[in-house]
């Protein structure tokens, strides 16, 4: 069965790829709407997203436990190809003037705010602002949700006492992999943090370019720079950190990562030597924010 993902309107600025993808992975992931459904991504929103934008979004379909996931193509696409000495394999997609769907989820770009999925799943997502207006609260019910989900009922799952002059305390920001550590994303988290500073408190950034030659553009355009100058350490590329290698996070601390999943102990810590670390996802955009706040959640 084939689902229509229908996206109309523009994201506001701040608003990332990943801030989308998790606000459709929070609708139908509960519900089994999509579960081993295709999507077929269509509509006037699909043409003001950047390739790399969509790309952001595409590697999060598996979340919502569809089978796969196809875009229509246009001239943005032709143009990707071309710049990647790719020409030959552009091919126009798009849905015929009258088709059949067995579903569709409405995505009104306009509408999204920047997300945050909280342990142990990229569907547990709130609105940052809304988990700022209500920390203690939202967050008391997720200790109580995630404590059934460990394994080793005797580590404490416990988020309230980050809470630090009324919004949640990170410990850690991590932009990496397929999903967080392309280009763009990169290159706008530079333009952020130019000439700023992410402070000299425990709060640390790492970002990891998904691809070498991801890495070596952003090296060439100042944007590697801009970011150590900042306060950020540059990791090498490679795939690995969202499972758990690489920056595996001190015990009873919190890790937000713009990577593709926040299961148990997905971060590498060890459950059964009483370990255990807290990953939330978010975007790219809103990690480099609240770097700036010192690890204070911050939307973009």
């Amino acid at each position: 069965e084939v689902v229509a993902v229908y996206l109309k309107g523009r994201p506001a600025a701040g608003v990332g790829p990943q801030d989308v993808a998790l606000a459709v992975i929070g609708a139908v992931f509960a519900n089994g709407y999509v579960k081993n459904k295709v999507l077929e991504f269509i509509g006037p929103g699909v043409a003001g997203l950047s390739v790399d934008y969509r790309n952001g979004i595409d590697v999060m379909t598996t979340e919502t436990t569809c089978l796969s996931s196809i875009w229509e193509t246009d001239e943005a696409v032709e143009a990707f190809y071309r710049t990647h000495g790719r020409p030959e394999d552009y091919h126009r997609l798009e849905p015929g003037e009258v088709c059949w769907y067995d579903g569709i989820v409405e995505v009104d770009l306009d509408r999204i705010e920047p997300m945050i999925a909280l342990p142990f799943h990229p569907s547990n997502v709130w609105p940052i602002a809304e988990l700022n207006r209500s920390p203690r609260e939202i967050l008391r019910k997720v200790e109580a949700d995630g404590q059934q989900q460990l394994e080793n009922p005797n580590v404490a799952f416990r988020l309230t006492d980050k809470i630090v002059r009324g919004r949640l305390q990170a410990d850690q920001g991590v932009v990496v992999g397929c999903a967080g550590g392309t280009f763009e994303n990169i290159l706008t988290m530079a333009e952020m943090l130019r000439g700023k500073s992410t402070g000299s408190g425990p709060f640390s950034l790492s970002v990891y370019p998904a691809s070498q030659p991801i890495f070596l553009e952003l090296i060439r355009n100042g944007s590697i720079e801009a970011l150590m100058n900042a306060g950020a350490v540059i990791r090498s590329a490679f795939c690995g950190p969202c499972f758990g290698s690489g920056d595996t996070p001190a015990h009873n601390t919190l890790s937000l990562r713009h990577s593709t999943r926040n299961f148990p102990n997905r971060e590498g810590s060890i459950p059964g030597k009483g370990q255990l670390a807290l990953v939330a996802l978010m975007d790219a955009r809103s990690i480099a924010a609240t770097a700036l706040s010192g690890g204070l959640l911050t939307p973009a």
